[in-house]
């Protein structure tokens, strides 16, 4: 026998090995889903080398000519960017079983003629709600879901009552699960500012505690199975925020496009996206942290945050409600209560109750006798933790604190240490109140600066320590324009600086 084989019957071999389905070469090319290919197929919209398709033909796409509505397929369709509040009950995919409505199925059928194959960018399981993305740009989805990215995504999570401060410690902290340990970026009690934002969009709000959780990674059902592993089941689940994208006003089942600017806001919080530097400012008792702290970011245009006014704030709400101070579990359940506020300046230093001001009233004598107190409970001090690294999640802030860089910051893009000697601190402290420097008065401040020192570096919760890494700013002699201005100098020298 001849190994010739004759070029008719080598066309056939080749054409059997190399075809598809019609259906399935349109979806491939990026047309349309399989689904609606084959209704376009039926609509007589698709020809292949001139005549009208039927069902179940098949195609070589690289010898056929293919067309929809007159147009060759293999030219890129436009791309498409869509937001979608997906509800409950629907599947994050492009095909789902018998009787299962998908993402696809809440999208118009003009925009999947126009665009082709749409798919969205990951998922939400069945159950969950919220923030999902579609297109068909496989580079853009790809710069959003791959980990080295860093993307940012945050869910509201509804549970059945509160967790423990061990639960909250132990999934801050990492918790095993198949694929490895499931970390989270942060995770707090929601505001109830945030609540009441999250219930024009969601039913039902109410019925829960609600926390905020943020995750980098994007394992399957990762939220669920973290909880689930410290004895926390979820009864609610909505993702509200993509990088700097939320969900804001959205409907339940609204698909709307994105515009340029919400397509940049979405690579917000990625680790290749510049957002200015976290910045952690310690120092001791009267070292002027507070003042220097807003002055500079005032000048670099951050924002700012002194984290005292946290501790103010709740031991100012349990005095109001006659709470007792000592109690660790009542303090706790009272912070979701606190609304940090900035103000014009981008400053965090108001505090709202139910939304009314309460600022004024957090530096009363009654407060200043119970804020230490209060903020000596190892699990105040762990509830605040997500509340304070959330704030620097969106970069361009300098914190100040006790612990901020030892504790709450501790990967810090720079770490400051303001040192000021005890005479000092107590000279300035004197001078504001208009105390003679040899009064009486004056050397009782030294005395009691000398024993807060004393106390505040020997307590067994978040002692104040000089990070190892930080750069000292020394102020003594200096006048507080001269203080700022080195921390703008070092802050600007850090910004400058090469990429490691």
């Amino acid at each position: 026998m001849s190994d010739h084989v004759p070029d008719d019957i080598e066309r056939g071999i080749e054409r059997d090995l190399d075809s598809v389905r019609l259906h399935k070469a349109l979806a491939a090319a990026g047309v349309s889903s399989r689904r609606a290919a084959e209704r376009m197929i039926s609509a007589g919209r698709v020809a292949v080398n001139g005549s009208t398709a039927i069902i179940g033909q098949r195609v070589v796409p690289a010898r056929d000519v293919i067309t929809v509505d007159g147009q060759p397929v293999g030219q890129r369709p436009p791309p498409v960017y869509l937001a979608l509040h997906k509800p409950a009950g629907v599947t994050s995919t492009t095909r789902g079983r018998a009787g299962e409505t998908t993402v696809l199925d809440l999208v118009s059928d003009e925009s999947i003629r126009r665009h082709g194959r749409i798919y969205p960018v990951g998922r939400l399981d069945r159950d969950s709600e919220g923030l999902i993305l579609l297109t068909n740009d496989g580079q853009w989805a790809d710069r959003l879901l791959h980990p080295r990215y860093q993307v940012e995504r945050e869910y509201s999570v509804g549970l059945a009552s509160p967790m423990t401060s061990h639960q909250v410690r132990s999934i801050l902290a990492g918790v095993e699960l198949e694929e490895g340990i499931a970390h989270v970026r942060s995770l707090r009690l929601a505001t109830s500012a945030e609540g009441r934002l999250l219930g024009r969009s969601v039913d039902g709000v109410a019925s829960f505690v609600w926390y905020r959780v943020v995750l980098t990674q994007g394992w399957k059902r990762q939220i669920r199975r973290t909880l689930a592993a410290v004895g926390v089941p979820v009864g609610r689940l909505v993702r509200v925020r993509i990088g700097g994208l939320r969900l804001a006003d959205m409907a339940s089942g609204e698909v709307r496009p994105l515009g340029a600017r919400e397509r940049s806001a979405l690579l917000e919080g990625s680790s290749e996206t510049s957002q200015g530097l976290v910045v952690s400012l310690d120092g001791p008792a009267s070292s002027g942290k507070s003042t220097v702290g807003a002055g500079a970011a005032s000048e670099l245009g951050y924002r700012f945050c002194d984290t005292g006014v946290l501790y103010r704030a709740l031991t100012w709400l349990a005095l109001e409600r006659r709470a007792d101070t000592g109690q660790e579990a009542v303090l706790v359940q009272m912070i979701p209560e606190l609304d940090l506020v900035a103000d014009d300046a981008g400053r965090l230093r108001h505090v709202r109750v139910a939304g009314t001001d309460v600022t004024a009233q957090l530096h009363s004598p009654a407060v200043d006798d119970q804020v230490s107190r209060v903020s000596q409970h190892p699990g105040v001090r762990a509830a605040f933790l997500p509340v304070q690294r959330a704030l620097a999640v969106e970069g361009r802030i300098i914190m100040a604190g006790r612990d901020i860089g030892t504790v709450v910051l501790p990967n810090a893009d720079l770490k400051l240490y303001i040192d000021v000697s005890l005479d000092e601190r107590a000279a300035r402290r004197a001078a504001d109140r208009g105390l003679p420097p040899a009064s009486e008065q004056a050397r009782d401040l030294l005395a009691d600066l000398r024993r807060r020192d004393g106390l505040d570096s020997t307590r067994d919760v978040a002692p104040l320590r000089v990070p190892p890494d930080a750069l000292i700013i020394r102020s003594d002699g200096n006048t507080l324009a001269q203080t700022v201005a080195s921390v703008v100098r070092a802050i600007r020298a850090r910004e400058t600086e090469p990429a490691s």
